[in-house]
C-alpha cells in the first residue's frame, strides 16, 4: 500500500522535528540550561568589575585630595618604580662584549 506523499512528507518532517527538540531539551545537552559553575563565573566577573571600578574611584579620589608636593613625589616615585620594574634584557656572550 503505498501512503500518499504529503502524509511521507509529514511524517518525516515530524521526526526530524522531535529529534531536534528531544536533542535540546534532553538531559545531554547543556544549550538551553546554564549550570551552577558558569553563572558563578559570571557573578564573580561582576563582583570583580565593580570592586575595581570601586578601587579606582578611591584612588582617583585619593589622588585629587593631595598637595602639589605629595603629587610630584607620588609621580616621582611611579617613574622610578617603573624604571626598576622593568624587565631586564638577559646578557649574552655577546652583549656583553660589545656594549
Amino acid at each position: 500500500m503505498n501512503k500518499p506523499l504529503y502524509l511521507v512528507r509529514l511524517t518525516q518532517i515530524i521526526l526530524v522535528f522531535s529529534i531536534v527538540t528531544f536533542t535540546f531539551t534532553g538531559t545531554g545537552c547543556r544549550l538551553l540550561r546554564r549550570d551552577k559553575q558558569s553563572i558563578a563565573e559570571k557573578k564573580q566577573k561582576e563582583t570583580d568589575k565593580k570592586s575595581t571600578a570601586e578601587y579606582e574611584k578611591a584612588r582617583k579620589q585619593h589622588y585629587e585630595h593631595q598637595s602639589k608636593e605629595a603629587k610630584k613625589m607620588m609621580k616621582r616615585t611611579q617613574k622610578k618604580a617603573d624604571k626598576l620594574n622593568k624587565p631586564k634584557k638577559r646578557k649574552t656572550f655577546f652583549n656583553g662584549i660589545c656594549k
